[in-house]
């Protein structure tokens, strides 16, 4: 080979200096040019480009400015809907979906409190306000299941004290270190009692020591009752069964209802043993210990930690057969013997309650709604494709056509809903469950918007840009109308005075705007890029024949519709019943919600409620009051004992109140009275009498409080001061957290706590009202109650909201609706026709909803005003093409002929957008959508057929449809337009200009 010459050599140096020297010749260039520039021509420039836009701005058509840069355009659509999709929830973490970029806490703020339904200001509000002065409402409940042996066996009770242990880590502390307030279990009252011997040694004592200022001996007594807790009693599950049976013999039945039950493993079957029980515990609603404006720990947390607490306590003891992957195996099933010894407990605690129901709501809702939505994605791709690839049309597929379609229609919706709930993310607006059917309804309802655009710009002829411009101007006010139309039903629903509804109502129309504003930016563009060519096709044969019907036969077709809305509204309209039931507005498959409803039939309870109390309960201790000054707070306990014994008596309710307790513990103790009777002064009688029923066991037996109490009630008024001090005695022998889960601490209130199953309204009102009764009624002492409050009350105000509500939501979604309409074609009697078919489909709900059997609930109820929105595009369209051929007979089936199809196909991929909702596992979404569907079948049907009857009537009647083409422009308001010969102008200004345009 030949060695290289010296020049081609490559040489660092050459090449740098070379480059050097190019840029140098360029910079003396560019400053040559620039020193040729004039200034006054460039200072003249900027001066005139303010103008030069300006004058661009105003040559440029709405379509030349929307269409000016496609490609910027459409990728500025993407980024924002990438920016706010990420605050939709579609990143949240969810079964399956759990990779490391997923967000743990949920994108959007959902409230699942059945309270956040009640308007701001209500009774019933302040009622539940009123309470949490000095109680707390967040309860959860561990539900207990013993297979084996009962609950209130050693091992089991030892096993639920663990548990108790492991969560109330400090008694007494009012949920300041552990945020429990208290717990209330058939453990802790036994706990509570085996104690009480010691400490009502201690109470009497100090009580002695109040009264006579004896304070030393005081000291003594209680160091010497420290000594002896082992005999005495102490906190703790006593070692002794017999002691336990003896414990719970003493109980008030109605103590023991609300705390174990006996329930068999099939229904209407016991197991001869309480094998069942329930742990309730009381939640700190103040969870902002240092602050800092923002909760140390949430309720999510909590109820996170507290089943890992049971999952580990239960795996440390051996309660259950363990797989290898964790999961529980049946001892009784066939591989039992590969996991279970036989030494299992057959012990099982799941957490359920008001607060792990609510949250599951909240939690839960949207990551269903994240693993469902794709399908309804899916089906509506399908049908926009079934649709527009001309399968239908000519039996051939077309592709291209298809997929260009789907593209141009459906991303703009896709963006839509990504963006309407990635915007109520961004704000942490506070939504509820319901806030889930807006997915399905935005993308539903937003594919037709971009399908009016397309139709035009497939007809239209020209360059493309031309071809847009003309779809815009002929079809985008019409676009405007419908999304107009559709936001007034929507809007409706923020007359209803429940937020979570109002809160529908502004995200379906927030998401309306969305679809439209997406539609207007983003169909033009992504139609010109793709360029999208479609065939016109003649109305399928079918409609044609259907729309015959009403024109021929049009008193017969009235007569049908006027019969069925009749039937609805006079027969089918009382059958429909208000119900609202929270378990079925919580997913399914949760074992909080599974659980809650077991809690619900087998305990009668799961709608926690309280009568609260205004009485003086407070104790004086001085065995010589001041004249005047002595109170009787026994007669106050028996007014308290004779609501709760009332309140018993109604069906389906559990009342307790402070007194149970006073029943279940006993007054007396092992310590000889003999001596301390002796120390006492004469002149203190009262304490010596007292002393004689606790010290005295010889002569009083197994004595309760409340024994006690009736005992010393025989007494003249001496005995009154005696019961004041045996009162102040149990009140100080109580741990601090039991005594004040029923009195407050000031002790001038206290509660009945009232149980009671989740029931129908009806039953539920019948229950209350029977409750409230009661509670109104006269009792021993100066006692007064208020009404109920809780759970089955806010269930009753919220049901009668809503029927009164609906109705006013539905006049205004139907006023406003004529309204607009009016305003558009400039004409009330033509905006009225065309509101008919809308209010007879509303009509028709009723219908439905008692054919299928379907409630009144806090769903169902947006059915009307969703109705309205929707329900009105239908006529829009036919009514604007027959006003637009000039309101004749054959206008009408003209109309009616070409837009059957377009009808068909919205109300399919309407109702298919909507079918993914059904796989959602919350049991009140299903109905609402089956309704709705089929409603969208009837405003279709509506539409095609009674609104042309009705046409076809007036016409028939000479009323005012007749005249032709002129007297139909006139009324519209456009003879000027015509006369400036600005026929486009006429095209924008009403909905549809071509009889071959699609919907």
């Amino acid at each position: 080979m030949d060695a290289p010459q010296e020049g081609s050599r490559f040489n660092p140096v050459r090449v740098i200096r070379e480059s050097t020297n190019v840029v140098k010749s360029k910079i003396a260039d560019t400053g040559k040019k620039i020193s040729e520039v004039d200034s006054e021509i460039v200072i003249k420039s900027v001066r005139r480009s303010p103008v030069i836009v300006k004058r661009a701005m105003l040559d440029s058509s709405i379509s030349d400015l929307i269409t000016k840069v496609p490609v910027i355009t459409v990728i500025l659509c993407l980024t924002v809907t990438a920016l706010l999709g990420r605050h939709s929830g579609i990143l949240d973490c969810r079964d399956g979906f759990e990779y490391d970029f997923c967000d743990e806490e949920g994108a959007l703020n959902v409230n699942g409190d059945m309270a956040v339904y009640l308007p701001q200001g209500s009774d019933v509000q302040k009622d539940i306000e009123d309470v949490e002065q000095n109680w707390t409402t967040n309860v959860m409940v561990i539900y207990v299941e013993s297979e084996r042996q009962g609950v209130d066996q050693l091992p089991i009770l030892k096993q639920i004290d663990k548990v108790e242990s492991a969560l109330n880590t400090v008694r007494d502390d009012r949920g300041e270190e552990d945020y429990v307030i208290y717990v209330l279990s058939v453990s802790t009252v036994i706990k509570e009692v085996n104690s009480s011997g010691g400490r009502v040694v201690k109470a009497f004592f100090s009580g002695l020591a109040e009264g006579t200022g004896s304070d030393e001996f005081s000291q003594q007594v209680n160091e010497l009752v420290d000594e002896q807790s082992n005999i005495i009693g102490d906190y703790s599950i006593p070692d002794e069964q017999e002691r336990v049976d003896q414990i719970l013999g003493e109980m008030p039945q109605n103590a023991l209802d609300k705390l174990v039950r006996d329930v068999g493993k099939n229904q209407n079957e016991t197991a001869g043993y309480w094998n069942r029980a329930v742990i309730i515990i009381g939640i700190s609603s103040d969870l902002d210990r240092d602050n800092d404006g923002k909760d140390d720990i949430t309720i999510s947390e909590i109820i996170e930690n507290t089943q890992g607490t049971i999952d580990q306590i239960s795996s440390e003891n051996n309660w259950i057969c363990l797989d290898d992957n964790g999961n529980e195996v049946d001892p009784e099933s066939d591989n039992a013997d590969e996991y279970c010894d036989g030494t299992e407990l057959g012990l099982k605690m799941t957490l359920t309650g008001p607060v792990p129901l609510t949250n599951a709501i909240t939690e839960k809702s949207f990551q269903l709604f994240w693993e469902v939505f794709p399908v309804g994605v899916v089906i509506v791709a399908f049908g926009l494709f079934l649709f527009h690839c001309d399968l239908l049309q000519t039996g051939r597929i077309r592709w291209v056509q298809g997929v260009k379609t789907l593209i141009i229609s459906g991303l703009p919706t896709l963006c839509s809903v990504w963006i309407t709930l990635g915007f109520i993310g961004y704000t942490d607006y506070e939504v509820t469950m319901t806030v889930i059917i807006v997915g399905p309804i935005v993308l539903a309802l937003g594919v037709s918007y971009g399908l009016h655009i397309t139709n035009r710009y497939a007809e239209a002829k020209g360059s493309p840009r031309e071809k847009m411009s003309e779809a815009i101007s002929s079809t985008g006010r019409a676009v405007l109308l419908s999304a107009l139309t559709t936001i007034i039903g929507f809007i409706s629903l923020v007359f209803v005075p429940m937020k979570p509804i109002q809160t529908i109502g502004y995200a379906l129309s927030g998401g309306i705007v969305v679809v439209y504003l997406m539609t207007m930016l983003m169909v033009p563009n992504l139609t010109m890029m793709l360029d999208l060519k479609k065939p016109s096709h003649p109305p399928p044969k079918v409609f044609q024949g259907a729309v015959g019907v009403p024109i021929k036969w049009t008193r017969v077709t009235l007569a049908v519709f006027i019969m069925a809305m009749v039937m609805s509204a006079g027969y089918n309209r009382p059958n429909v019943e208000e119900n609202i039931d929270l378990l079925k507005m919580a997913p399914a498959g949760v074992d909080a919600v599974d659980k809650m409803g077991i809690y619900s039939d087998e305990f009668n309870a799961g709608q926690p409620g309280f009568l609260l109390i205004d009485s003086d309960l407070y104790a004086d201790p001085d065995p010589i009051p001041e004249a005047g000054a002595q109170k009787d707070p026994f007669s106050n306990l028996k007014g308290i004992e004779q609501l709760e014994t009332k309140c018993n008596s109604v069906d389906n309710t559990t009342a307790v109140s402070i007194v149970f307790l006073m029943k279940a513990i006993g007054v007396g103790v092992n310590v000889s009275g003999a001596p301390i009777n002796e120390a006492i002064p004469d002149e203190f009688g009262p304490i010596k009498d007292v002393a004689e029923l606790i010290f005295d066991r010889e002569q009083t037996g197994n004595l309760s409080f409340w024994s006690a109490l009736n005992y010393l009630d025989l007494q003249d008024t001496g005995g009154v001061q005696s019961q004041n001090f045996l009162i102040y005695v149990f009140y100080e022998s109580m741990t601090l957290e039991m005594r004040e889960l029923f009195i407050a601490p000031s002790y001038d209130r206290s509660l009945i706590y009232i149980d009671m199953p989740f029931m129908d309204v009806q039953s539920t009102t019948l229950a209350v009202d029977e409750v409230n009764r009661y509670a109104d009624e006269e009792m021993d002492g100066a006692v007064t109650s208020s009404t109920l409050i809780g759970v089955a009350s806010i269930t009753i105000e919220v049901n009668n909201l809503i029927v009164n509500s609906q109705w006013q939501s539905l006049g205004f979604a139907l006023l406003f609706t004529v309204v607009t309409l009016a305003l558009v074609f400039r004409d009330v009697r033509y905006a009225l026709l065309t509101t008919l078919p809308v209010g007879f489909t509303v009509m028709m709900q009723w219908l439905a909803m008692d054919g299928l059997d379907v409630d009144l609930s806090l769903i169902t109820v947006m059915i009307g005003s969703i109705l309205v929105g929707v329900g009105v595009d239908f006529s829009i369209h036919i009514a604007n093409r027959i006003k637009e051929q000039g309101g004749t007979i054959e206008a009408i089936q003209t109309a009616c002929a070409s837009t059957g199809l377009s009808l068909f196909e919205a109300t399919t991929v309407t109702a298919g957008g909507l079918t993914c909702a059904y796989l959602i596992p919350i049991e009140a979404i299903k109905p609402f959508i089956t309704v709705i569907i089929l409603l969208l079948l009837v405003a279709a049907i509506s539409a095609l057929i009674l609104l042309p009857a009705i046409f076809t009537a007036m016409i028939k009647a000479n009323l005012g449809l007749t005249g032709g083409v002129s007297t139909m422009v006139k009324t519209a308001g456009l003879r000027r337009a015509i006369a400036r010969d600005e026929a486009d102008a006429i095209d924008a200004a009403i909905i549809l200009g071509s009889t071959e345009d699609a919907w």
